[in-house]
């Protein structure tokens, strides 16, 4: 399991410890104040921090890599952080969230300068919050139905999900994102910190299954499908694989599954 899991798991994986989404362990990590100030600031320091931290990553690599990468992303671990989580947990969360609401997504306005919607607020009721951000005041009341069938056309159309803090362990966001989102692109397309763990899974191909279509391959965003030369059969590179999940739909033969993390060696210490 994941250091999130250990220190906030209580036993089971953390985003599954239902008291991570409640106002009493908002109120022991946070408070109102500080996170309006936060969300007010947050578009700007998306696209502000994240070109700063690679002009410097570019001028002095060995610097940033030693010493500015450790210290950003121990920060983001702290304040606003993320886990990739595949759609069946998603849903298990849903089902039990009696408050949840849509949102614009800020990572697609700050990289693409369009709105589009596939954010969800979870847990906690943090609307009175929200209504005073413009970034965020045109949310969405939604069912968990409504938040579970839009998140299995979302995983079909190969969006990633993801669980975020604000303020380590409060979780209040599920994200469903893209090479668009502004946490891949500092963590996998620049490398100026990490912002999210890897899912508790990793992929696994059945070559009895597999036919060397290459769908998968084309689906995933982490460069963790390749190609076995002796049997033209794709395989999972389980160090590099994220756990998403979303290459299971792309494949039209059964042929991928998700497995424990910890049960395969090369991925069991690859957060």
């Amino acid at each position: 399991m994941c250091q999130f899991c250990t220190q906030h798991g209580e036993g089971k994986k953390w985003y599954e410890n239902m008291a991570n989404y409640t106002a009493e362990m908002f109120h022991q990590v946070n408070s109102e104040q500080n996170l309006l100030r936060f969300l007010r600031t947050f578009s700007k320091s998306l696209r502000d921090n994240v070109a700063t931290a690679s002009r410097w990553q570019r001028r002095f690599p060995r610097i940033y890599r030693f010493i500015a990468y450790p210290l950003l992303s121990r920060k983001m671990e702290k304040t606003h952080f993320g886990q990739v989580v595949p759609l069946e947990d998603v849903e298990s969360i849903l089902s039990q969230m009696e408050h949840i609401v849509r949102l614009p997504c800020v990572c697609r306005r700050v990289s693409l300068g369009t709105e589009q919607r596939y954010c969800f607020g979870v847990g906690m009721d943090l609307t009175p919050i929200l209504a005073q951000v413009p970034d965020f005041a045109a949310f969405e009341y939604w069912t968990r139905e409504q938040a579970i069938a839009f998140i299995r056309q979302l995983d079909q159309e190969g969006k990633t999900h993801s669980v975020w803090t604000f303020n380590t362990p409060f979780i209040g966001a599920i994200c469903n994102c893209d090479q668009d989102c502004m946490a891949y692109r500092a963590q996998i397309t620049l490398g100026v910190t990490r912002t999210m763990w890897k899912a508790e899974y990793v992929a696994a191909i059945d070559p009895h299954r597999c036919t060397g279509c290459n769908l998968c391959r084309k689906r995933c965003f982490f460069d963790a499908i390749g190609v076995n030369r002796d049997n033209q059969k794709c395989v999972i590179d389980a160090a590099a694989c994220y756990g998403c999940g979303v290459c299971r739909p792309a494949c039209q033969h059964n042929a991928i599954r998700l497995i424990d993390r910890a049960a395969v060696p090369a991925a069991a210490g690859s957060w």
